[in-house]
Order: C-alpha cells, then sequence, then structure tokens
C-alpha cells in the first residue's frame, strides 16, 4: 500500500467505487494497489502539480507531488475611476500584493486603503467610485451601486408620526447602509484604519470602525469593534472610563488584546513568530510564548505562556534580568552561564529551553570569582557522571569559568542542569536532546536551493531560475520549533504593468513584451523630439526602468541637443 503524502493546505479525497461519497484522507490512511486519490487545495489556494495520484506497487505514480500556491487576484472594472501604477481591469496581481486606485472628478473612492490580494480574494472584494451626490446601496455580495430611481420611498400613510419611513421596498439582495456610530468619550475612532473623519455620515454595510480608548496611566487600552450589518451597529460598545470599561465580562470576552513589546531583553513570539514591532493588537484566544534574549545571561520572573482572554493577557506579565555577568561579577546576584558547543547544532525554543542536537559535545561555563570558593552542578538525573571542573581551554579565563561538560549528547542527557554558588545563588537551564529537522523542501518548478540539509539551525538560500522573481523570503532558516522561519516562496514570471496615465501628453509608447527582460519603445509625436532613453526594460521586481523620456518642442529640442553638443566639444581636450 501507499501512505498519504502531507501537503500544507491540500486536500487528498479517495471516490468509493460504488459511487458514493467520496472520503477525506489523511496521513495515517493507506491506499491499496492501483487505487487512485484526487487531489485538491482549500478555498484561496490553487493546485500546482497533478491533481491525481495512482498507487502502484507501494509507489506513487509520478515523479513530483501536488503543492498548493496561494491564489492570485483579478482587478475589476471600477466605474468611473483607473487603476494606478500601470495596473488595468483584468489584469492579475499576486497574494500580498496591493493597488491603488483614483476617481473621476465628483466622485470619491469606498476606501481610503490599498486594494490587497488575500488568498484570491480582493480586499475590499469590490472597490468602487461613489458620487458625492448620490446614496449607496449595497448588497450582500459585497458590490455597490448608486441609485435614484430603484429605491422607492412610501409617503402617505407609511410615514409614522415620528417622520420615520416604515415601509421601503429596496432591490433584491439590497443592504442598507448606517449612519455615524455614536462617539464615546476619552477614545479615538478609526474607520477601515482610517480616523474617522466629522465629515463621514455615511458608512456602507460591512463597514468596520475601531473605538481605542486613549491609553491610562498604566499604559493599558481598551478596543472594541462594531460593524454596520444592513443599517444597524452590530457590537456592544464599551467605555473609557477605568474600571467601568471592564464591567460585564460577556462584553469583553472577545475582546483584542494590546501587546506592548517594550521590556528590555524579552523576546515573544506568536505562531513561531518573533514580535518585532512595538505595539501590536491580537485578536480574543492568542498565545504569546516568552523567554529571555539568552536564557544563560538572564533570568526571567513571570509566565513564559499568556493568553488573551477578556481584553487581557493572563498570567503575571514576565519581566528579564541580568545575572553577576551583567554585573560585575556581584556575590549577590545569580551566576551568568555561557554556552559552548561543537559538532552538532544548539538553540533556544520559544519557551526557553537549550535544544541540543544530538552528538554534540555541549560546554557549559557558569561564572564566579574563583578566590570566592567554587560552585557546584546539580543535575535532575543521574543518567551520567559528568566532568566538570575550572577551565583550563587556551583562551578562556580560569579564575572566571567553571565548567560542565555534555559530550555526544544523547536524549538521556535532557534535563534541569542548575549551578551553586558558594552564597547559594542559582541559575538552571533546562535541555532538552532531540534531533530536530524540519520537513523537506518539495521541488518547485524553476527554485534553486543552496543545500537540502534540513537540520535545525540550517540556513537555506532560495534563488529563482531563467530569470523569475521569487515571491517569499529569499533565505529561510530552521528553527528549533521544526519550523521553517518563512513560508517556501515560489517562483512567478513577472509582468510589468501597461504604461498608460503618462504626464507627457505628447509621449508615445510601443510595448514589444511584458515580461522580464522585455522592452517598452517610446517616441514622440509630430513636431517634437524625444528627450530621454528612446526605450524601457521590464525589470524583475515587475516595474519599468526609470526615468522614463520627455517631449520636447522640435526647435527647444534642436536648440538643447546643439548646445550639449558645444559644450562636450569644449570640454574635450584638445588634439
Amino acid at each position: 500500500p501507499c501512505h498519504v503524502p502531507t501537503t500544507e493546505n491540500g486536500i487528498y479525497k479517495l471516490t468509493s467505487e460504488t459511487g458514493g461519497k467520496s472520503k477525506v484522507l489523511n496521513e495515517t490512511s493507506t491506499i491499496e494497489n492501483g487505487e487512485v486519490v484526487e487531489f485538491s487545495c482549500k478555498r484561496g489556494f490553487n493546485v500546482h502539480g497533478p491533481s491525481n495520484l495512482r498507487c502502484w506497487h507501494g509507489e506513487w505514480g509520478t515523479t513530483s507531488f501536488p503543492d498548493c500556491t496561494p491564489a492570485p487576484c483579478e482587478l475589476p472594472v471600477i466605474s468611473n475611476g483607473q487603476y494606478l501604477s500601470g495596473y488595468r481591469a483584468g489584469l492579475t496581481i499576486a497574494n500580498g500584493s496591493s493597488v491603488t486606485f483614483q476617481c473621476d472628478n465628483d466622485y470619491s473612492k469606498s476606501t481610503g486603503q490599498p486594494i490587497e490580494c488575500i488568498l484570491g480574494e480582493l480586499r475590499p472584494r469590490v472597490p468602487a467610485c461613489r458620487h458625492h451626490a448620490l446614496p449607496t446601496i449595497t448588497y450582500s455580495n459585497g458590490s455597490s451601486k448608486h441609485h435614484e430611481s430603484d429605491v422607492q420611498f412610501k409617503g402617505g400613510s407609511d410615514i409614522t408620526k415620528g417622520g420615520d419611513i416604515s415601509v421601503i421596498d429596496f432591490p433584491a439582495g439590497f443592504r442598507r447602509a448606517c449612519g455615524p456610530p455614536a462617539r464615546v468619550q476619552g477614545s479615538l475612532v478609526y474607520r477601515d484604519g482610517e480616523p474617522l473623519g466629522e465629515s463621514d455620515r455615511s458608512f456602507p454595510d460591512g463597514t468596520e470602525v475601531t473605538f481605542n480608548c486613549i491609553a491610562s496611566i498604566m499604559g493599558e487600552k481598551t478596543t472594541w469593534r462594531i460593524i454596520c450589518e444592513d443599517g444597524s451597529w452590530v457590537g456592544r460598545s464599551l467605555n473609557c472610563e477605568g474600571e467601568d470599561a471592564l464591567e460585564g465580562g460577556g462584553i469583553l470576552r472577545n475582546s483584542t488584546c494590546v501587546f506592548r513589546n517594550t521590556e528590555p531583553n524579552l523576546v515573544s513570539f506568536y505562531n513561531d513568530q518573533q514580535i518585532t514591532e512595538e505595539v501590536v493588537e491580537f485578536p480574543p484566544g492568542s498565545v504569546l510564548v516568552s523567554r529571555c534574549v539568552d536564557i544563560g545571561k538572564y533570568a526571567m520572573i513571570g509566565s513564559s505562556r499568556r493568553r488573551c482572554v477578556g481584553g487581557e493577557w493572563d498570567g503575571q506579565k514576565p519581566v528579564c534580568f541580568g545575572l553577576n555577568q551583567e554585573n560585575d561579577y556581584a556575590l549577590e546576584k545569580p551566576p551568568t552561564i555561557l554556552f559552548r558547543h561543537q559538532l552538532g547544532p544548539i538553540a533556544q525554543s520559544n519557551d526557553g529551553r537549550l535544544i541540543v542536537y544530538p552528538g554534540t559535545i555541549l560546554h557549559m561555563e557558569c561564572l564566579w570569582i574563583r578566590r570566592f570558593g567554587t560552585p557546584k552542578w546539580v543535575i535532575s538525573h543521574n543518567y551520567r557522571k559528568y566532568p566538570e571542573g575550572w577551565t583550563t581551554d587556551p583562551g578562556r579565563d580560569s579564575q572566571l569559568e567553571y565548567r560542565l561538560s555534555i559530550y555526544h549528547a544523547s536524549r538521556d542527557d535532557s534535563g534541569v542542569f542548575t549551578c551553586v554558588t558558594p552564597t547559594r545563588h542559582t541559575h538552571a537551564v533546562e535541555i532538552v536532546v532531540k534531533a530536530v529537522h524540519c520537513p523537506m523542501i518539495p521541488p518547485r518548478r524553476g527554485l534553486n536551493l543552496n543545500t537540502m540539509n534540513t537540520k535545525m539551525n540550517t540556513k537555506v538560500l532560495l534563488s529563482c531560475a531563467n530569470g523569475n522573481s521569487l515571491i517569499g523570503a529569499p533565505e529561510i532558516t530552521c528553527l528549533p520549533s521544526g519550523n521553517w522561519s518563512a513560508p517556501i516562496p515560489i517562483c512567478e514570471s513577472i509582468e510589468c504593468a501597461d504604461l498608460v496615465n503618462l504626464t507627457d501628453p505628447h509621449l508615445r509608447v510601443s510595448i514589444l513584451s511584458r515580461e522580464v527582460g522585455g522592452r517598452a519603445v517610446f517616441s514622440c509625436a509630430q513636431g517634437y523630439g524625444l528627450r530621454g532613453p528612446h526605450e524601457a526594460v521590464c525589470q524583475h521586481t515587475g516595474d519599468w526602468a526609470s526615468p522614463l523620456p520627455t517631449c520636447q518642442d522640435s526647435i527647444k529640442f534642436l536648440f538643447s541637443a546643439y548646445t550639449e553638443n558645444m559644450i562636450k566639444v569644449f570640454k574635450s581636450p584638445r588634439q
């Protein structure tokens, strides 16, 4: 039999021979000889490679396995508007890319943010240009349109005493816009990431408004969101009046948490990625993992794992403090531990453990001034006796470094190693001996690797052949978690955009090819001369080489060319 391969974002199915419902397979499923499985991808991803795999005598009958690549997005038509930077309706943009657009006079954009492609879908889904004088109608499919005659407001008995219209006949699929949300004292209000202006009066269906309380004296902020759904704001507003904002646990259960990355010598991770921004907002249920930047030189007080619950991080806020090396080897401070290794890699895990690859020689040096006594090592197990003593290696300080060595580490060496000073101060390190390998990088068309090694700490340099562009990180590292530091990139043939909306009305352009290395040839209208390069080449970045030429009146052009030639003549050395 064959075993189902593992493919990120992929789905393997086996169709029943009786014509029944397909069975979804997993890594533990086995496929009998001759059976064919169907491969597809999750929504937002496209299949790259064969979509059917046949099991043939214990092997899959294919030279390469399929994988799933993020789907691109096709740019829709924008009535009364145009895309910028040479993009036009019908072109596709890659996942994670963004474009901007502009509207004609008397029209305004439906969003102030760039249009972004996220896994085959545009955000916002349908960009539009709205006429200033017309009401906006938003449909359930995300599209919007301005109507003057489609909406029929009935009068007479349909108008209530309070002046509200109680019966309105709307077109099918109509989704009403919302009025301005109520302001909350002490808060800053944002609409789709932009500060809310006083002139904003209409909010189409799906508009998201965020309230951020101005930070209190403790530096913590309360944040919440409301969304316009068919003419009504959904979501309960809080307030920014200290403890009052925390009342009602049910309200805050789905509140976001703000993380402030300001603690010195502390590093935090989210989904195995280090957080580098100073202020980050996380959704409810998010888990952050923290450790000191160097687990041998700093000790941490607080929780290594914290979860976003009710708008706050649970557990105790972690803090790292320096040990005796940072305090001139003071006797009243816990000892610093230095790590040195040979014949294999070591790495710090996100939660503060030292991961050691099997077979590695690891030296741990406890720093203590020798004339004040001798520290000792305490180990959490009795697997074997470890050599220890004042270091005698060349270049090391035998009056300061008390070493314990683990030769050719094995799994049974895992445990907690604690250095105890004569003043009874301690510092401990948890050692985990583990053969960490990241997944093999699947072969992808045109993708070149500098190494096939997948061992922990391995850095892989990636590039593309045939002039294609690399979509993703050019270098990835195998982390101690067994994950690559970034998604595996892909190679794509990049095309430069059309050269439209040129600022010079007399400049003409003929594009011979929009692929990388392709050329665009320039010319001028009759009566004008070309000043600048006669052609531009499409770069690997997807941009045309700059600067672009300009067109000058023929008389000015000839005079300018004559002047330049005369200057060159006078500057040239005499023969």
